[in-house]
Protein backbone atom coordinates (compact mmCIF):
# COMPACT_ATOMS: atom_id res chain seq x y z
CA UNK A 1 0.00 0.00 0.00
CA UNK A 2 3.18 2.35 0.91
CA UNK A 3 4.78 1.76 -2.31
CA UNK A 4 1.47 2.49 -4.15
CA UNK A 5 0.86 6.04 -2.50
CA UNK A 6 4.40 6.60 -3.18
CA UNK A 7 3.89 6.13 -6.84
CA UNK A 8 1.10 8.17 -7.38
CA UNK A 9 2.70 11.00 -5.27
CA UNK A 10 5.46 11.09 -7.40
CA UNK A 11 3.63 10.85 -10.48
CA UNK A 12 1.26 13.76 -9.12
CA UNK A 13 4.82 15.76 -8.88
CA UNK A 14 5.52 15.18 -12.10
CA UNK A 15 2.36 16.46 -13.06
CA UNK A 16 2.83 19.93 -12.81
CA UNK A 17 3.99 22.73 -15.09
CA UNK A 18 7.67 22.32 -16.55
CA UNK A 19 10.30 25.08 -16.38
CA UNK A 20 9.84 28.13 -18.60
CA UNK A 21 12.62 26.45 -21.16
CA UNK A 22 10.71 23.26 -20.93
CA UNK A 23 7.59 25.02 -22.33
CA UNK A 24 9.88 27.49 -24.67
CA UNK A 25 11.27 24.63 -26.04
CA UNK A 26 7.50 23.73 -27.42
CA UNK A 27 6.58 26.96 -29.09
CA UNK A 28 8.03 27.98 -32.15
CA UNK A 29 7.40 31.20 -34.26
CA UNK A 30 4.70 31.17 -36.72
CA UNK A 31 2.23 28.25 -35.00
CA UNK A 32 -1.08 29.19 -35.21
CA UNK A 33 -2.62 29.75 -31.12
CA UNK A 34 -4.65 26.21 -31.69
CA UNK A 35 -0.89 24.18 -32.33
CA UNK A 36 0.18 26.64 -29.33
CA UNK A 37 -2.70 25.54 -27.01
CA UNK A 38 -2.09 21.85 -28.41
CA UNK A 39 1.32 21.59 -26.87
CA UNK A 40 0.96 23.61 -23.88
CA UNK A 41 -2.62 22.92 -22.40
CA UNK A 42 -4.65 26.21 -21.93
CA UNK A 43 -3.37 29.05 -20.87
CA UNK A 44 -3.40 30.68 -17.16
CA UNK A 45 -3.98 34.59 -18.77
CA UNK A 46 -5.17 36.29 -22.27
CA UNK A 47 -5.45 39.71 -23.84
CA UNK A 48 -6.27 40.53 -27.01
CA UNK A 49 -6.55 43.96 -29.21
CA UNK A 50 -7.29 44.99 -32.36
CA UNK A 51 -4.10 47.19 -33.56
CA UNK A 52 -4.78 49.36 -36.44
CA UNK A 53 -2.72 48.46 -39.67
CA UNK A 54 -1.34 45.78 -37.86
CA UNK A 55 -4.46 43.22 -36.91
CA UNK A 56 -5.06 41.31 -33.69
CA UNK A 57 -2.80 40.50 -31.59
CA UNK A 58 -3.54 38.34 -28.80
CA UNK A 59 -1.28 37.62 -25.54
CA UNK A 60 -1.29 33.94 -23.79
CA UNK A 61 0.43 33.56 -20.61
CA UNK A 62 1.41 30.43 -19.14
CA UNK A 63 2.94 29.20 -15.95
CA UNK A 64 5.75 27.65 -15.11
CA UNK A 65 7.77 26.10 -12.55
CA UNK A 66 9.97 29.00 -12.37
CA UNK A 67 7.75 31.98 -13.54
CA UNK A 68 5.84 32.83 -16.58
CA UNK A 69 6.12 32.23 -19.93
CA UNK A 70 4.37 34.87 -22.58
CA UNK A 71 3.28 34.36 -26.06
CA UNK A 72 2.98 37.00 -28.53
CA UNK A 73 0.14 36.12 -31.64
CA UNK A 74 0.21 38.36 -34.06
CA UNK A 75 -2.36 38.01 -36.76
CA UNK A 76 -2.72 34.44 -35.46
CA UNK A 77 0.67 33.26 -35.73
CA UNK A 78 3.17 32.97 -32.74
CA UNK A 79 5.19 36.34 -33.53
CA UNK A 80 7.56 36.29 -30.14
CA UNK A 81 7.96 34.22 -26.58
CA UNK A 82 8.98 35.70 -23.50
CA UNK A 83 10.17 33.66 -20.60
CA UNK A 84 9.84 35.99 -17.37
CA UNK A 85 10.63 36.40 -13.72
CA UNK A 86 7.00 37.98 -13.20
CA UNK A 87 5.01 35.62 -10.36
CA UNK A 88 2.61 33.31 -11.30
CA UNK A 89 -0.92 34.48 -13.44
CA UNK A 90 -4.11 33.26 -11.74
CA UNK A 91 -6.20 33.58 -15.44
CA UNK A 92 -7.26 37.41 -14.18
Amino acid sequence: MLAVALVSALTLVGCGPGSKQDLVNKVKPGMTKEEVEQALGKNNGYDAVDVPLLGKNETLKYNASDGVVVINIQNGKVLGIVATEEKKTDGK
